[in-house]
């Protein structure tokens, strides 16, 4: 019975990202979307790749990556498979972090007899299932609404480590557990002393102060008299200028803070910052105290702080569009 694994993007914005080139923002709108994306890295890493170890030892050599725009049947497109041969799919929502048996997940649903077995925690779905091919026009609902036509067979109920990578609060959480070794993941980069690491190319001005554990994520630019951490991620190519302080915070890639800020609980995407407390968007771009490293207000008080700016660079970027929706990446 051959097995076909499937990670879907929650948002078609994000492959038209990747088409140009960038890791995707999500924009904040009256929808309340999430500042980050699925494919928005945690101290430098894709969570997509921690999804392939799993799926690979399986036996599965390849897995299947494609958005969820409304406009789309996914039953379509997974019944084309099932009628290659695809007896059994593995989907995967990449909206969580999980450190998942796959294998154990497989055996639960085989002796189930379930046609679709769900994955859930303590806090709900976890947006791991699988499906088998006779099950496939139910996968509609199931994206579409989050309820499952076959909810009243068992699901799997996982008792490991799992975050929501969307939900703010919830990535700060894993951010910490990473920085401390409460799981699995680790940051990408090079440690220089007891829980702080630093990413290739990262400049930090010789007064800056680094309190562990913090991640300062490649060529990240911390000026003069800054202070980053504890509890702190700033991802790759962003500056932080002088002055300024980070405490228990995220800073998303390609981020630039004015000087003389103090940031605490937070998730700082470019021009807008998400307080972990209340929930609360502020724009900071009106005031000059944020936006995107390659539009800054103004000059910034260190001249390596500049530079970086106007040579920003995105990395990790997939090779696909949204006109091409499925792309096959080996494992």
């Amino acid at each position: 019975m051959e097995l076909a694994a499937v990670v879907v993007v929650p948002s078609k914005e994000d492959l038209t990202a990747m088409e140009m080139g960038q890791t995707s923002h999500a924009a904040v709108s009256e929808d309340s979307q999430p500042l980050c994306s699925s494919r928005t890295p945690i101290l430098g890493n894709d969570v997509l790749r921690s999804w392939m170890e799993p799926i690979r030892k399986l036996g599965v050599r390849s897995l299947w990556l494609t958005s969820r725009p409304r406009e789309r049947s996914m039953a379509m497109d997974l019944a084309q498979f099932a009628r290659q041969g695809v007896e059994r799919f593995l989907m995967i929502s990449l909206k969580s972090y999980a450190e998942m048996d796959l294998a154990d997940l497989l055996r639960f649903h085989r002796d189930s007899q379930n046609s679709i077995t769900e994955a859930k925690d303590a806090r709900g779905n976890l947006g791991v299932s699988l499906l088998d091919r006779l099950a496939v026009p139910a996968v509609d609902p199931i994206y579409d609404s989050g309820v499952s036509p076959h909810s009243e067979q068992a699901p799997y109920e996982f008792g490991g480590y799992a975050k929501r990578i969307l939900s703010a609060k919830e990535r700060q959480e894993l951010v910490g557990d990473a920085l401390t070794g409460a799981c699995a993941m680790r940051p990408s980069g090079a440690r220089i002393r007891e829980q702080v690491w630093i990413g290739e190319g990262a400049s930090l001005a010789d007064s800056a102060r680094v309190v562990g554990p913090t991640y300062i994520g490649a060529r990240t630019i911390v000026c003069a008299g800054a202070t980053i951490g504890p509890f702190t991620s700033v991802e790759r190519d962003c500056v932080v200028d002088c002055g300024t302080a980070v405490e228990q915070s995220t800073v998303l890639p390609d981020t630039y803070l004015a000087p003389g800020l103090l940031i605490r609980q937070a998730l700082l995407d470019g021009r807008h910052l998400e307080d972990l407390r209340s929930g609360i968007v502020t724009d900071l771009q009106p005031l000059g105290l944020g936006c995107r490293t390659n539009q800054p207000p103004h000059k910034t008080s260190d001249e390596s702080a500049t530079e970086a700016s106007s040579r920003h660079t995105s990395v990790g970027a997939a090779p696909f569009s949204a006109r091409q929706p499925w792309l096959q990446v080996q494992l």
